[in-house]
């Protein structure tokens, strides 16, 4: 599974072979989301959105499901704040 999306530094640590979460995605940065899709042949990519962070996790799950080989990313399209504010977001401390 190459799903990538972006959760808080302190979420807690899922099982290793449990199923992506919707609660797990740090769906609060952005009202706007962008799925991207890389396909892994010669660069080709797709993006979709923008999205709510529900339909963007859906629309990511779902192609993952069908297609596990594909890099699939869930990505905000506006991050709130300073580059500090969103540092502190994932880091811890």
């Amino acid at each position: 599974m190459a799903l990538i999306y972006p959760v808080r530094i302190d979420s807690p640590e899922p099982d290793d072979d449990a199923a992506p979460d919707f609660a797990e995605l740090a769906a609060d940065l952005s009202d706007h989301w962008l799925v991207e899709i890389d396909l892994g042949e010669d660069g080709d990519d797709a993006c979709f959105g923008p999205l709510t962070p529900r339909a963007a996790w859906d629309l990511a799950l779902g192609v993952d499901e069908r297609q596990p080989d594909w890099t699939v990313s869930v990505l905000p399209l506006h991050v709130p704040g300073t580059p500090d504010e969103l540092v502190a977001l994932f880091t811890e401390d």
